[in-house]
């Protein structure tokens, strides 16, 4: 028992000290592009990408009709359906990566390989599309008009949300008429004061959208800003636990004191 407790110190010792180290070679980028900062680099992706792929390894093989494929494999058809399109996205990837080396096209007995990705891909990339398209119209169009058509026009309520109601009416009515609306195309034609009343809807809708990407880079620059302390502090917090930092805390004291 104490061997096992003594190696779990151990590894967690070593994963600290292996967190700090490629923690600063990462935060040494802020010193310019280095050897040391893309080592870093590599293997944070590395280490992601291996975590990655054993999640999906070990849930794969817990979903259910995996696990009755392998006690009963000629049981369901239907369901080998899926792991056919996924071994058939990974001989389309694998045979994509061993052609970029190459510059070519490659001939034609491997051409088909890479097109044997497309299918599985093509579902997937239809399926992403779906599912957020429905999640956008249950989740938020629908829900904001079925409210608003409830709720009506409040011409008594309070002064701030009145206001508030009023200006997220024309925020989002400029920025989709900026983002439908081609002045070019589509009021060349229009009578002078039709295209004026448009060009002025776009003009607010331009400006609405730049202090909606302000606000989400600021709320970026926060969210860095909060990760860079909470790495900080993560630092100090493994030195402590590795006795390094009393260490250096008390030779500091002892520094001072002489001093």
């Amino acid at each position: 028992m104490n061997s096992l407790l003594g190696q779990a110190d151990l590894a967690v010792l070593l994963g600290t000290w292996v967190g700090i180290v490629v923690g600063l070679l990462i935060f040494s980028a802020i010193f310019g592009d280095h050897w040391l900062a893309r080592l870093g680099q590599h293997i944070l992706v590395g280490v992601a990408l291996g975590y990655a792929a054993v999640v999906t390894w070990q849930a794969m093989f817990a979903l259910s009709f995996v696990q009755g494929l392998l006690a009963n494999p000629a049981g369901d058809i239907i369901q080998w359906i899926p792991i056919v399109l996924a071994l058939l996205l990974v001989i389309a990837g694998g045979e994509r990566i061993l052609m970029q080396g190459e510059g070519g096209a490659g001939s034609g007995s491997r051409r088909w390989l890479r097109w044997l990705g497309v299918a599985p891909a093509g579902l997937l990339i239809a399926a992403g599309i779906a599912i957020a398209s429905l999640g956008v119209l249950q989740g938020t169009l629908l829900p904001q008009f079925w409210r608003a058509a409830q709720t009506g026009f409040q011409w008594r309520a309070a002064p701030e949300p009145f206001l508030t109601g009023i200006l997220t009416l024309l925020i989002t009515v400029s920025a989709l008429i900026y983002f439908g609306v081609d002045p070019d195309r589509h009021l060349s034609r229009q009578p002078r004061w039709i295209a004026s009343f448009i060009r002025g809807w776009i003009w607010f809708g331009q400006r609405a959208v730049w202090l909606a990407a302000g606000a989400i880079f600021a709320r970026l620059i926060v969210s860095r800003s909060s990760l860079f302390i909470a790495f900080v502090e993560g630092i100090v917090a493994s030195f402590m636990t590795t006795g390094i930092g009393n260490t250096i805390l008390t030779w500091w004291q002892m520094i001072t004191g002489a001093l």
